[in-house]
């Protein structure tokens, strides 16, 4: 069984590193965006994301709201955590959770098992796009 997979989307490299690198060590499987539009690229094309994490400002077309929205759209059940220092948790709809920046891998890893459980656990929802 593959572990659960989650879609980091940050388009400053060192945060975006530092996640990943994280997440990887913990046991997730990470798929990376450097900003909306390729991670909309990477829902649309077909691969397992169990899991979305993405800032809210970002170069491009698709900022970090839009590419909640249309996750949404695609996989109504797929979590999607919106993280950013520069909105409040009130304005993060239809997210399911919201992280303040500055915040810490533990928050983070604990936001996210308690969205999708630990790496090796398999929800009952489709989250596929």
């Amino acid at each position: 069984m593959d572990a659960q997979t989650v879609l980091v989307v940050e388009d400053e490299i060192l945060i975006r590193f530092i996640l990943a690198d994280s997440l990887r060590d913990i046991g997730y499987q990470v798929l990376e965006a450097a900003d909306g539009d390729e991670g909309l690229h990477i829902l649309n094309s077909m691969q397992v994301v169990d899991l979305i994490v993405t800032d809210v400002r970002m170069p491009g077309d698709v900022d970090g709201m839009e590419l909640t929205q249309r996750s949404k759209s695609l996989a109504p059940g797929r979590p999607v955590i919106v993280c950013s220092a520069h909105l409040y948790k009130s304005e993060a709809f239809p997210a399911d959770e919201f992280l303040a920046k500055p915040y810490s891998i533990a928050a983070l890893a604990e936001t996210i098992e308690r969205l999708i459980g630990d790496p090796w656990q398999k929800s009952s929802q489709a989250h596929s796009a």
